[in-house]
């Protein structure tokens, strides 16, 4: 399956989709041709939830300024934290 991620082994694909699948809020993984790979989620992410994303997504490279969507009130005093390793990624410099 083309992901647009890159994998140096088929373990790591498969670490890739374990870890993705194993997060809580995550209902579903699946390609879907031209749109790439579609995650549906069961509920907006919990803290911990969006924590992963933000990890799986940061170690694979992919983009994550998507995440911005998930600031919330609830979560802004830790997910706005300048010095987070994801917070240009997210929201820019």
């Amino acid at each position: 399956m083309d992901t647009g991620v890159i994998f140096y082994h088929h373990a790591d694909e498969r670490a890739y989709f374990e870890w993705l699948e194993r997060i809580p809020c995550v209902a579903s993984v699946k390609g879907e041709g031209s749109r790439g790979l579609v995650i549906k989620l069961k509920r907006r992410p919990g803290e911990d939830d969006l924590r992963q994303l933000l990890a799986l997504a940061f170690r694979y490279k992919l983009d994550m300024r998507k995440f911005a969507k998930f600031e919330s009130d609830t979560n802004r005093h830790w997910f706005r934290d300048r010095r987070m390793f994801w917070y240009k990624h997210v929201f820019g410099a």
